[in-house]
């Protein structure tokens, strides 16, 4: 029995990993190697690569907790480099048109789970972790050789969560929003050091906003009223990175991510104690192998 329990705890534990490293994808890190801007030069760059780093971050509960919870652990990464799926710091992408203008590929993301934690939640029912996936938009406002690309991203995305116990799957709404994006900026060519922006207006149904912000009636306190979300405007955010490549395989990134829920459909909930979340976060990523086969991007 104990032996089950704790293959059971650690299969659980290999979801939640799976998750956090969806939610949190490889935008944020520069994996060694050449860069997509000189793709046209020399042989191109490799079909795939693949190697190991370690991740650490201080995240909130959810938008709008003033709790926050460290989370640190290895991670393996995977770059693919294909004409209809590709891996890159983007997530997973798979590709139904790829122009010069315009791009549209079908996108994951994901949420860590929440505990009840000592504030607002107190008490209520854990969240378990969340999966999201759907179509995506961009369309590209300019690309060069210091800038990479900026480009506008709308995107949909059907939320799924993933019972911890048995793993079991359930719909818990539809999340999108729009996006603007510098994808990769360098002082010059060359340059050991690049970093990137982007700028998110979000919003989601009122099955998601409930998931995290409805307060039911067993759950009432003298202050915590029931309170049942609506749909909308779920906030906007800023996040941004900076990368230094120390040697051909070995790099370190630094991230963070500013997120304001003032005037969100949900911001009346009682689970909401803060308008403003800080994240940070960095990672060191190390490349192991790469294919002989190399390839053009656009």
């Amino acid at each position: 029995m104990v032996l089950h329990e704790s293959i059971g705890r650690y299969c659980r534990g290999l979801v939640v990993l799976a998750v956090l490293a969806l939610g949190w994808p490889l935008m944020c890190l520069d994996v060694p190697g050449q860069d997509a801007r000189d793709a046209s030069v020399k042989e191109g760059l490799p079909r795939w690569e693949a190697g190991v780093g370690g991740f650490g971050a201080r995240l909130p509960l959810y938008r709008g907790s003033d709790e926050y919870k460290l989370y640190a652990f290895p991670i393996p990464y995977v770059i693919y480099r294909g004409d209809i799926i590709q891996v890159e710091r983007e997530g997973v992408r798979g590709f139904f048109h790829k122009g010069p203008l315009i791009e549209t590929d079908f996108s994951m993301s994901g949420n860590p789970p929440v505990r009840d934690g000592d504030g607002a939640r107190k008490g209520m029912p854990e969240l378990d972790p969340l999966l999201e996936s759907g179509p995506a938009v961009r369309l590209f406002l300019y690309r060069g050789s210091r800038v990479s690309s900026v480009y506008l991203e709308a995107a949909a995305r059907a939320v799924v969560s993933f019972d911890m116990d048995n793993l079991s799957p359930g719909y818990e709404g539809l999340r999108g929003g729009l996006g603007l994006v510098l994808a990769s900026y360098t002082v010059r060519p060359r340059s050991p050091w690049r970093t990137g922006l982007r700028v998110d207006l979000d919003w989601a149904d009122a099955e998601y906003n409930g998931y995290f912000y409805d307060v039911d009636e067993p759950y009432v306190l003298p202050d915590r009223p029931r309170y049942n979300a609506e749909g909308g405007y779920g906030g906007w955010s800023v996040s941004g990175w900076l990368t230094r490549k120390l040697t051909d395989d070995l790099s370190l990134s630094l991230f963070g991510k500013m997120m304001n829920c003032e005037g969100a459909a949900y911001e009346d909930s009682p689970l909401v104690q803060t308008r403003n979340n800080f994240v940070v976060g960095a990672a060191m990523i190390w490349k192991l192998a790469e294919s002989k086969t190399r390839v053009r991007m656009r």
